[in-house]
């Protein structure tokens, strides 16, 4: 709900913005399967850890260059996104280890 009431508000004022969170989003999802091929948990932890944030980082870089009259609505849906999405999920829990 929270994440619909910013998409809204954000393309309010801008309209381009509907493409910020979306491709957060996205990203965020092709970093998170690319970590579920690795095998080793701490690795996988900091693989996560800092692909997130440094994608956070880069996309609200991006966000206040580009789009800076809905910076704090892209600013709050990276952080309910990055809250909500887990990285847990994209781990295939049925692998056969040798």
């Amino acid at each position: 709900m929270a994440f619909l009431f910013l998409v809204i508000a954000g393309t309010i004022q801008i309209t381009f913005f509907v493409l910020a969170p979306v491709l957060y989003l996205t990203s965020l999802t092709i970093a998170y399967s690319i970590s579920g091929r690795i095998s080793d948990h701490a690795v996988n932890a900091m693989y996560n850890w800092s692909v997130k944030w440094s994608l956070f980082v880069v996309f609200l870089y991006l966000t206040a260059s580009y789009l800076k009259e809905a910076f704090i609505f892209a600013m709050f849906s990276y952080i309910l996104i990055n809250t909500i999405l887990s990285p847990m999920t994209f781990i295939s829990k049925n692998k056969v280890s040798a």
